[in-house]
Formats: structure tokens, C-alpha cells, sequence
């Protein structure tokens, strides 16, 4: 692969790798220390989980702006090196007897706007760090080592907490931020900026210029209108999946436990494979039909349930976990190869809040669908959402897209793109 010898991004990769397996440290240890050792419930909780995705809802915007003006890299650095100390703090005030619920809501608010930062200025710096024609493969890699400690870190992150307690089990966390710090400072890239005078505008007027990029490029376009609605659907069919396994299917914790295992294993698969479908179905029918196909898993899953009870679930899963991480990858590819380079991080920044604010959404409504008009209609409302999602790039040139622009300047690169959809024998455009 083209990414092998790449010195600068296999740091950045290590650094990405360790700093993931943290993440689900702590996303286990934090809710334990509030129930066990503070005595919290479910609203202390929920909380905790409130505060992973309103910093992304609130402040991806700014974090947009801020990548786009000053050094990606540095906003990285800083994220990290204040990630670390923001979770540092919990083993020590746990160490003096004097960790509260106030202490590990401020930790988590911290953590979570250090994270947007981070993930702003990531998403605007790689494309820079490798090439347009490196981001399938770059971010397929990325895509790996997220499911690999989906899957895995879970696990490893309990027994961390079983051996060592959830406070101390944080301070591993916080030292796979200084991992990924380290990785950083020795990555010999920089950012190249090409600022004119007149790009030297207010904060207001470069965010509206953001926008426009967003909503006036009809690539863009059409990949922010359907990534926005397919993750409104998956997440109201999140929602209901875990309930629907207990209320309905009746299994067992272990059963439950097993099924997302196996979606987590395909998700690896999918990730792994993801290029290689493309260059088959193209570009654009791979958006299309993985956010099809994610949302009749949906569907199915009271189907396959009902006629396979485990078993069925599973299969429904397996196929869920295969096509996400390929609608996703592809998605944020496509961005990253067609948005100017200097626009990057307010264009990234709008979608991400655009994003997790269907996220939200999407959570609250699946839960509220599922209590009043029962789950399976829920999960059938939730799988439609989702090929609604998917269906909407026919109405845009994504579909039509046959591979990923590479190699063109970042200001050609959403012309590139409307040029290969351009370009389809009319037979495609059929199909498409």
C-alpha cells in the first residue's frame, strides 16, 4: 500500500491507535467511578454520556474555524497534552479522597471540547499530511484500529477496572493522550498555508464562507444531506437494538454480548475491505447501496429475530457492521478530497455539529418511537430514515462518482469529482 513507507503517517496512526484503546478506558471507567465509587444512577449517567457529544454539537464550528487559522498540528498537540491533564486529575484527587461528581463532570466536559478540537483539526490536517489520492487508504487504516479497539478495548478496559479500580484504570487513559502528544511532536509535517490578505476576515465572515463551500458545492452537498440522515436513522435503530435483543428476544447479557462482538468483528472486515468494494460497485454506488443495505438491517431485525431468534440477530448485526465503517470511510474521504484545503476545518466543523446533533436527535427520538408505537415499528421507522438517507445522493453527482479525485489540487477537487459523474456511460447514470 502507498501508506507503508509513510513515516510521518504511521506516527500519527501509532499515536491514533493507543490514544483509541484509552478512549474506551474511559468510557467504561467514568461511568463506573459515578456508580460505584460516587453512588450516582442513571442521571448522573446520562449526563457523562450528554457531555461526549454537546461539546461536537456546540463548538465544532469554532474548532473549524480555529483549525483553519492557526496550525492543525499545534491545536492537535494542545488537545491532547490537555487531555492528559484533565484525566490526570481524577487518580490524583481519587488518591487524596477527594474525587466528586462535580470533579468527573468537569473532567468530562473538558475532555469532551479538548476531543472536538482534536477531531476537527485531525479530519482537516490528514488530506494535507498524505495526499487526496492516500485518504481511502489512510482513512480505511484509521477506521481499523477504531473497531479493533471497539471491539477489543471494551474488554481489556473492564478488566483494567476490575484489577485496578475505575480511578487508577483512567490513569492509562490519560497516558494514551501523552502517546498520541509524542507521536505528534515527532511527525516532521507542517502545515502549508496559503492566506491572502482578503482571507484575513472576521470570524463571522469566514464561518459564512465555510457554509457556502458546504451547502454551495453539490458534492458536498449531497454528502452532508445524506450523512446527516443516515446517522439520524442508525441512531434511533441504536437506540432500540439492545432493548428489542432484552424485551423481545429475551436473550441473556452474554447472548446480547456475543451478537455485538460479532457486528464489531465485521465492522473490522468491512473497514479492511472497503477499498476493494468500491473499485467493484464505484464510489458512489458504494455510498448508495451500504446505506441501503445499513438500513434494511434495521428492518430486519425483528424479521431474523422472529425466525432465528440469536441466531437471526447476529446475521442482522454482522451485516450492520459490515457496511457502516464502508458508508463511512468513503463519506469523509470524499469530503476531505473535495473541500480547499483552507476551508477544511470550518466545512468539517459544520458538518461534525450538523452530525452529532442528528447523533442526539436521533438517540431521543429512536427511545420515544420505541415507547409509543412499540419496537418494531420503531426499528422499521429507523431503517427507512436510513434508506432515505442513502437514496438521496441519486439527486446529487456523488452517486455518479467513480473513484476518489486523487491527485487533483484541494480547489479542483470538488470539480474533479462532478467531472467523474459527469463522465458515466448513460447506463450507469441509470443504475446510479
Amino acid at each position: 500500500m502507498a501508506l507503508g513507507r509513510h513515516s510521518d503517517f504511521n506516527r500519527l496512526w501509532f499515536g491514533q491507535t493507543v490514544s483509541n484503546f484509552g478512549d474506551k478506558i474511559s468510557l467504561l471507567a467514568l461511568p463506573t467511578l459515578a456508580v460505584v465509587v460516587l453512588d450516582g444512577g442513571a442521571f448522573e449517567v446520562g449526563v457523562l454520556g450528554a457531555l461526549r457529544f454537546l461539546p461536537f454539537l456546540l463548538l465544532a464550528p469554532i474548532a473549524g474555524l480555529v483549525a483553519d487559522r492557526v496550525s492543525r498540528r499545534t491545536v492537535m498537540i494542545v488537545a491532547d497534552l490537555g487531555r492528559f491533564l484533565a484525566l490526570g486529575t481524577i487518580p490524583l484527587a481519587f488518591a487524596l479522597d477527594s474525587v466528586s461528581m462535580t470533579h468527573v463532570y468537569i473532567v468530562a466536559g473538558v475532555t469532551g471540547c479538548l476531543t472536538t478540537f482534536f477531531e476537527v483539526s485531525y479530519q482537516s490536517w490528514l488530506p494535507q499530511l498524505i495526499g487526496t489520492e492516500n485518504l481511502i487508504e489512510g482513512n480505511t487504516k484509521l477506521q481499523i484500529s477504531r473497531s479493533v479497539a471497539e471491539a477489543v478495548g471494551a474488554g481489556a478496559g473492564g478488566a483494567l477496572i476490575q484489577v485496578l479500580g475505575a480511578a487508577r484504570a483512567i490513569t492509562m487513559d490519560a497516558f494514551t493522550f501523552l502517546v498520541s502528544l509524542v507521536a505528534l511532536l515527532v511527525i516532521r509535517h507542517r502545515d502549508i498555508r496559503e492566506r491572502t490578505e482578503e482571507k484575513k476576515a472576521s470570524a463571522k465572515a469566514e464561518l459564512k464562507e465555510g457554509l457556502r463551500t458546504l451547502f454551495g458545492t453539490p458534492v458536498l452537498r449531497g454528502l452532508f444531506t445524506a450523512n446527516v440522515v443516515v446517522n439520524l436513522g442508525a441512531a434511533m435503530g441504536d437506540a432500540l437494538l439492545i432493548v428489542y435483543a432484552y424485551k423481545t428476544l429475551h436473550l441473556s447479557p452474554g447472548q446480547v454480548g456475543a451478537a455485538f462482538a460479532v457486528m464489531s468483528v465485521f465492522v473490522i472486515v468491512g473497514a479492511v475491505l472497503s477499498e476493494q468494494v468500491t473499485k467493484v460497485l464505484t464510489l458512489g454506488r458504494t455510498l448508495v447501496l451500504t446505506a441501503v443495505v445499513l438500513g434494511a438491517g434495521y428492518i430486519l431485525v425483528p424479521t431474523g429475530g422472529a425466525v432465528a431468534g440469536f441466531v437471526g440477530l447476529i446475521v442482522v448485526q454482522a451485516v450492520i457492521g459490515f457496511v457502516s465503517p464502508m458508508f463511512d470511510i468513503h463519506v469523509l474521504s470524499l469530503v476531505q478530497g473535495v473541500t480547499p484545503n483552507e476551508q477544511m476545518g470550518r466545512v468539517s466543523g459544520s458538518a461534525l455539529s450538523a452530525v452529532y446533533g442528528a447523533l442526539s436527535l436521533g438517540y431521543f427520538a429512536g427511545g420515544a418511537l420505541g415507547e409509543a408505537a412499540g419496537l418494531t415499528a420503531g426499528l422499521a421507522v429507523a431503517g427507512g430514515v436510513t434508506i432515505i438517507g442513502g437514496l438521496t445522493l441519486l439527486a446529487s453527482p456523488v452517486a455518479g462518482i467513480k473513484e476518489m479525485p486523487g491527485g487533483a489540487p484541494p480547489e479542483e477537487g470538488a470539480a474533479a469529482a462532478e467531472d467523474a459523474a459527469d463522465d458515466r456511460p448513460d447506463d450507469a447514470k441509470a443504475i446510479a
